[in-house]
């Protein structure tokens, strides 16, 4: 294989759930009265870490405040998408297939701990991974660079020797930032719209594309 490291994106990569994101992020916005439809969801919150989008919406807000607005944020969406939860299609046979060629894996996310343990636990695809980086261990989140950096140093490798599936804007700015090479997954945005910023795009795992990475 061509790259010595694999690093995914959590939601939009690993699972299709942008819907369930979106929908959760509607009753908190209804709830707390501000703007919010799906253009703004697109452009403005996809990829990036709840700490700066609460900063965002609310404005100079307290650590605690992050966490409770989080917590709340985050169990509507794990009521909504609990029963529908199901790996992206085709990835787990790419899991394998990276495994049984020894080439390292990491997940690499702005999702809050509590995310990243209920959807590797439930899928029960946490051993699949070598390093996991998430929203809670960075200070700057996408497409600030410093989660891809995170993971390629964490897997001991050069970021130039690793890859990045990503389905956001943000996060394939992050990934190319860097150093590594980029993989859109058109799941949150379509082709079209990932087509200005990375060159290979797939819609699933299914793709032959990514065994030639």
């Amino acid at each position: 294989m061509q790259h010595k490291g694999f690093i995914f994106d959590m939601d939009g990569v690993v699972v299709d759930n942008h819907k369930f994101h979106f929908q959760a992020w509607m009753e908190f916005a209804k709830k707390y009265k501000f703007p919010l439809n799906a253009q703004i969801y697109r452009d403005t919150y996809n990829g990036k870490t709840n700490a700066d989008l609460f900063q965002m919406i609310f404005g100079n807000v307290s650590a605690e405040e992050i966490q409770n607005y989080g917590a709340e944020k985050e169990n509507l969406y794990q009521n909504l998408y609990g029963k529908e939860m199901k790996p992206h299609h085709g990835i787990l046979t790419f899991f394998q297939h990276l495994k049984s060629n020894q080439v390292k894996i990491a997940l690499g996310t702005s999702a809050p701990t509590m995310n990243v343990n209920f959807t590797l636990d439930n899928l029960g695809i946490r051993s699949y991974f070598d390093v996991i980086i998430d929203g809670s261990m960075v200070k700057h989140g996408k497409p600030n660079p410093e989660v891809y950096t995170l993971c390629a140093k964490g897997l001991g490798l050069d970021p130039k020797d690793c890859v990045v599936f990503e389905d956001s804007i943000a996060g394939l700015l992050s990934g190319k930032a860097a150093g590594c090479s980029i993989m859109g997954v058109a799941t949150s945005h379509t082709i079209d719209e990932l087509k200005p910023h990375v060159n290979q795009i797939i819609s699933d795992f299914t793709d032959p594309l990514v065994f030639t990475l």
